[in-house]
């Protein structure tokens, strides 16, 4: 027995709070038949660098706290960790989390470098549990209803979550977790928090179960988005653009682009056979009367103004030419309460766009929107050769080979697009 290493005396079945606190000399502890462990009592000891703690049950707020030596924990039969236990060992990864573990508080595994967690057996994940784990790369939360918030948040390395009938998905808590693309959520899940991922993969469809969307739920405008929402939550989705937050990085930086919202396409569903009846396009630099005008768009009975969007939004959209032509593509494929002066507007827009457009869509290999300007006869005869160079310098088959198609198939007379809607 010594400095560096401490055998707990056989008598001794509770570490005071702050008892070895601020230790640097300690660097392994066996902690016998001690069943409690207190508050802050490793805390700052940084260079303890392993635990045998083989009776513990209860591990006190913050008790190895700052501990940023340590590697190993061995646990016997515990049922407790306080909170911020083990905050800040960024060198502890534990094999497994015991399955006696029952109670766990706010960010006690947070900024550790775990890898690998499994907690299928709690029915509550709590607010910042693996907050920072910058090593984390997967973890199971099958048994979990709830996932309170910032339980991940940071997890810069976290791809992968086993969810189960998760109900509801706190604030934050996929925040700034970058790799972590969820395709599925469950279809028990009732809400999702404000700013609770950092991005989605295209063609995510929001369960029709969702009640609550929170604001910049899907992210920052750093990655393009498409997903699919029921129209039974149009009402409660303004939720997503509503805050108006602006959060400049750098002090005299134009606050103009950083508006919390994100760059998405919404695909409004039916709720009963899933057929798209609508699409409504946000983005992120839109002026605060544009904002208000949209927000005000979506009826409290869960309908959407769609003429407010093809007259008064359509027309601000001016600078965001991207947004215009999706906009107008989408609407005359998907021509939900499509008044007869909007259907004109819109034919006469992608008339005048269409060859630019089709140039954009095969340098982003969008097929579905070239076949819908190949199927209307939008794209000119002059403007096909152009475009079947293009798409064969870019290697872009596909569209290359819709464009052969389309090519063997021109036929000008009238206007197909205006006489087949």
């Amino acid at each position: 027995m010594n400095d560096e290493y401490y055998v707990i005396p056989e008598d001794v079945t509770a570490i005071a709070d702050g008892a070895f606190a601020g230790n640097k000399s300690l660097k392994h502890i066996d902690l016998r038949n001690a069943e409690s462990i207190g508050a802050f009592a490793f805390q700052d000891c940084t260079n303890l660098e392993s635990v045998i703690m083989s009776s513990v049950s209860v591990i006190g707020t913050g008790a190895f706290e700052f501990c940023r030596s340590l590697k190993s924990v061995t646990f016997g039969n515990i049922t407790e960790i306080g909170d911020l236990a083990f905050f800040h060992c960024g060198n502890l990864d534990l094999p497994e989390i015991p399955h006696s573990l029952t109670k766990a508080g706010t960010g006690a595994f947070s900024h550790t470098g775990l890898k690998h967690a499994d907690l299928h057996w709690f029915e509550e994940i709590p607010s910042s549990l693996f907050g920072y784990c910058t090593s984390l790369v997967n973890a199971d939360i099958s048994g979990a209803r709830v996932i309170h918030e910032e339980a991940f948040a940071g997890c810069r390395e976290l791809s992968y979550v086993r969810f189960g009938d998760l109900e509801k998905i706190g604030d934050g808590a996929f925040r700034r977790c970058a790799l972590f693309e969820p395709a599925v959520l469950p279809d028990t899940l009732q809400s999702i928090g404000d700013e609770a991922f950092e991005r989605v993969l295209p063609g995510l469809v929001i369960p029709g179960s969702v009640s609550h969307i929170g604001g910049n739920c899907l992210g920052p405008v750093d990655t393009k988005k498409k997903v699919s929402i029921y129209n039974s939550m149009l009402y409660e989705f303004r939720n997503y653009f509503r805050n108006d937050r602006i959060v400049p990085e750098k002090e005299g930086e134009d606050e103009h682009f950083y508006m919390y919202e994100s760059a998405i396409d919404v695909t409004v569903l039916d709720d009963g056979t899933d057929k798209t009846v609508g699409f409504i396009p946000l983005f992120c630099d839109m002026d605060p009367q544009m904002r208000s005008d949209l927000i005000d768009a979506f009826r409290a009975d869960n309908t959407f103004d769609y003429m407010k969007l093809d007259t008064v939004l359509f027309s601000a959209m001016s600078w965001n030419q991207r947004c215009r032509d999706k906009t107008a593509v989408m609407r005359l494929k998907y021509p939900f309460q499509l008044s007869d002066r909007a259907r004109e507007d819109y034919s006469a827009y992608l008339r005048v766009h269409a060859d630019r457009i089709a140039r954009r869509t095969v340098w982003e290999r969008n097929t579905d929107v070239l076949s819908y300007l190949c199927e209307k006869g939008l794209i000119s005869r002059g403007s096909i050769i152009k475009l079947l160079d293009y798409s064969m310098s870019l290697s872009a088959s596909e569209c290359t080979a819709l464009l052969l198609e389309y090519q063997s198939k021109l036929d000008w007379h009238g206007d197909p697009l205006l006489e087949e809607l």
